[in-house]
């Protein structure tokens, strides 16, 4: 049965905007996404529930909603090609926060902002 997906991510960095874009969970199910930057008061919805986008991607699947490396992890068991490192506790505990530390990198050396309001 098809889930519809909500995937919550910051266009502007380049990572986030790759991981959107690939992601191969579109093959089985809706997958709807949505920059952050551009629906503020779906995000300030998500705020008020306890989910800052500033902390990580963000999703909604069968009115669950998902963050960080548990959106990654819940996307990944939606896709047609499961990658194994990405339910590990490596992924969750090292991988995914150097990702985001690294993103404010990026962004900044492109001199956008990180921070979404």
């Amino acid at each position: 049965m098809k889930k519809s997906v909500n995937l919550y991510f910051d266009k502007e960095c380049p990572f986030c905007n790759y991981y959107a874009n690939y992601n191969l969970v579109k093959t089985n199910h809706n997958l709807n996404l949505y920059n952050a930057r551009e629906y503020p008061q779906k995000i300030k919805l998500l705020r008020e529930k306890g989910f800052d986008i500033n902390n990580g991607i963000i999703i909604e699947v069968d009115e669950k909603i998902f963050q960080g490396s548990d959106a990654i992890k819940q996307l990944n068991q939606l896709s047609t090609k499961e990658v194994k490192v990405l339910n590990t506790k490596f992924f969750s505990a090292f991988l995914y926060p150097f990702i985001k530390s690294f993103r404010k990198v990026v962004l900044f050396i492109l001199n956008k902002n990180s921070h979404i309001k």
